[in-house]
């Protein structure tokens, strides 16, 4: 039991100083066919409106076919409307590739 207490402990604190989501580049604009400011639009939003409630997630924390899933399970608790959903999805995946 106490064994694992510490873990989840751990867990929960290794989640807190996860890093942020990758800013962007030319050459992931290049590489996933999105244009740089696209991306870094959907990476902006993604912090503001996830980052209230959560840790950020980053690109890798899923595949880029479960990300518009993951997406519509947290769009109507973060108060996203459909622009702002489809740029965060375009943003994570992108960046999963």
């Amino acid at each position: 039991m106490r064994a694992a207490l510490l873990f989840a402990i751990t867990c929960a604190g290794l989640a807190a100083c996860a890093a942020p989501p990758p800013v962007a580049t030319a050459a992931d604009a290049a590489r996933s066919g999105v244009a740089l400011d696209q991306l870094s639009h959907g990476r902006q939003l993604l912090v503001a409106k996830c980052s209230g409630c959560h840790t950020t997630p980053v690109p890798v924390q899923h595949t880029a076919s479960d990300w518009p899933v993951k997406i519509d399970e947290m769009a109507e608790r973060s108060h996203l409307d459909g622009e702002q959903r489809r740029a965060i999805e375009t943003y994570l995946v992108a960046m999963t590739r």
